[in-house]
């Protein structure tokens, strides 16, 4: 009954706040209130009362959907602050999420400290969509101290690298439903932000534009590499998506600082891909986690036949995130490297590349560890997971689908809503779409894979008279007979080969550098706390010293 009064609060709300709505702020409202909707649909899987968490979820989402209507600055902010808070406290509810929670609330308390001061200093704009139709004559230069703060609060949002220590362990360790809000929306707000801002540097000019954008577009390639980087090696499924998460947030930073008609297409066609895919992913994963009760990959095996439904959604996902034909992540890669390309950006395309080469490494650990393979005996009498977890995955399955087969359907109105801000590089042609490097026909690369796919499912038909079933045992001929399920599926540690030639590159290093900064800010504050002791007699000797002080340098009257 909750879930169903927070779906219809978040309806309603919709709809009073959708006529003021145009232009990008539709997008976000699609990602931030329709995703969310959706979603709300898992959380009627829960048992008991859940004191507190959904009047939290439903304050994050409004707060969300409040940043698309603010009008100032202030309400901005004020916004953005009622958001943290709300997602603080639903991180805190999970069982192991004491410590992670205080670093998502300690980043994020230092994003909004900078936020308002980059505030401050563009103190002359009202920092809001609304704000972009409403600046003064005056302020003809957007000041670099601020462009400097307000981004740096957005990238600690978006978890970039740097800035992530917060991220694993929030998403991780917040409730298996929460992760999903968590990962597939909650991380756009900072995006929304990001490109407000950019929207603002386009408007009013900054000395230096390009360097700092082409900063930006380093920070999110290197978010891109280092966060599928560090996924391949997690053993835990949450940690993995965490990680996952992170760097496909760094695409979508790569694609916004481009300053292009086509980066921002492809950014915001990847944002709401990456809501799709990976909120499907997430809440398939709770709902194995909610069956089997371990998050350790290593520890699951052989669920295809126990939860077949879970499956295929994993599966569809994994193809939309890995970027392979033929559905919709293939072409949000095309759109990103085409972009990339055409902005002169060779080497981070490149990476890029290879980052998505990675991912497909640690998509392929994931089904294969928690689906293949043989089940653990612990796991014979699981069955498929709650069709609360899987209603809102097979409505993201259509959604995929349909842009997958017509990439027409989102992508002409992402375009639009560009034109405005620049000349666009692309043209359709009937479901063809040309960019000055090439085509994409999504509805021709969904019709061929569907044929070779069923070439070879004929094929298969038609010699599954010759095949001999082998028994689950039956491999002598490739070593030593196993006499445990558990022997035949090779889960743990999984790319340890991988970790002895790239483990230099998932070094705790960041960690290691934010411990430094905690230790210093602790001694910094224990010497200061030997003046400020919390004894009042000692505050009046100091108000008594300060006034003797100022009596001498006053000259004595």
């Amino acid at each position: 009954m909750k879930a169903i009064i927070s779906m219809i609060i978040i309806a309603g709300y919709t709809l009073y706040i959708y006529p003021v709505l145009s232009g990008v702020s539709l997008v976000f409202a699609f990602i931030f209130l329709a995703g969310s909707f959706i979603q709300l649909i898992a959380t009627m899987s829960r048992k008991g009362t859940d004191k507190g968490f959904f009047p939290l979820l439903v304050g994050m989402i409004l707060s969300m959907g409040s940043l698309l209507v603010a009008r100032s600055s202030l309400e901005f902010f004020f916004a953005w602050e009622l958001m943290t808070i709300t997602a603080y406290m639903l991180v805190l509810r999970g069982r192991k999420a004491e410590k992670p929670a205080l670093l998502f609330i300690l980043f994020s308390l230092a994003g909004a400290y900078l936020l308002l001061s980059g505030l401050s200093y563009a103190h002359v704009i009202n920092f809001s969509l609304v704000g972009l139709g409403t600046i003064p004559i005056s302020a003809h230069m957007l000041p670099i101290t601020a462009f400097i703060l307000i981004v740096v609060a957005f990238l600690i949002k978006v978890g970039a690298i740097g800035f992530h220590i917060w991220l694993p362990g929030s998403y991780a360790e917040a409730e298996d439903d929460t992760t999903s809000f968590m990962s597939s929306i909650l991380s756009k707000t900072g995006i929304f932000g990001m490109l407000i801002l950019l929207l603002f540097l386009l408007k009013m000019n900054m000395h230096h534009s390009a360097l700092f954008t082409s900063m930006l577009g380093w920070i999110g390639i290197f978010t891109v590499f280092f966060g599928s980087l560090m996924a391949i090696f997690q053993e835990d499924v949450k940690y993995l998506l965490a990680y996952s998460s992170m760097g496909q947030l760094g695409y979508i930073v790569l694609c916004m600082a481009a300053m292009s008609h086509l980066g921002w297409v492809s950014g915001l066609y990847l944002a709401v891909n990456h809501l799709f895919f990976k909120a499907m992913i997430l809440l398939a994963v709770a709902g194995v986690i909610s069956r089997v009760g371990t998050r350790n990959m290593y520890e699951m095996g052989g669920l295809i036949k126990k939860m077949p439904y879970s499956f295929i959604s994993v599966l569809i996902g994994i193809i939309a995130l890995s970027g392979v034909p033929p559905l919709s992540g293939f072409g949000a890669k095309w759109l990103i490297y085409t972009a990339l390309l055409e902005k002169g950006w060779y080497f981070r395309a490149g990476l890029s590349f290879f980052a998505s080469a990675i991912a497909f490494l640690y998509l392929f650990r994931l089904i294969h560890t928690i689906f293949l393979g043989q089940p653990k005996p612990q796991h014979q009498n699981v069955k498929e997971a709650s069709p609360f977890f899987l209603i809102p995955q097979f409505l993201f399955i259509f959604a995929i689908m349909a842009i997958s087969m017509f990439p027409n359907l989102i992508i002409k109105p992402l375009s639009t809503f560009i034109n405005p801000y620049f000349a666009s590089t692309i043209q359709w042609q009937g479901n063809t779409l040309y960019s000055s490097l090439g085509y994409w026909n999504g509805n021709l690369v969904m019709y061929v894979t569907m044929g070779v796919f069923m070439l070879l499912l004929i094929w298969l038909i038609i010699s599954i008279g010759r095949v001999q079933k082998v028994k689950q045992f039956n491999i002598v001929f490739a070593a030593e007979r196993p006499f445990k399920p558990t022997t035949t599926h090779f889960a743990h540690n999984f790319y340890a080969h991988y970790k002895r030639a790239l483990g230099t590159f998932v070094r705790p290093v960041t960690t290691g550098f934010w411990n430094g900064v905690g230790e210093w800010i602790s001694s910094a504050a224990g010497s200061i706390r030997q003046i400020y002791s919390g004894n009042g007699q000692t505050y009046v000797l100091y108000i008594l010293l300060y006034f003797i002080v100022l009596y001498f340098i006053m000259g004595g009257k």
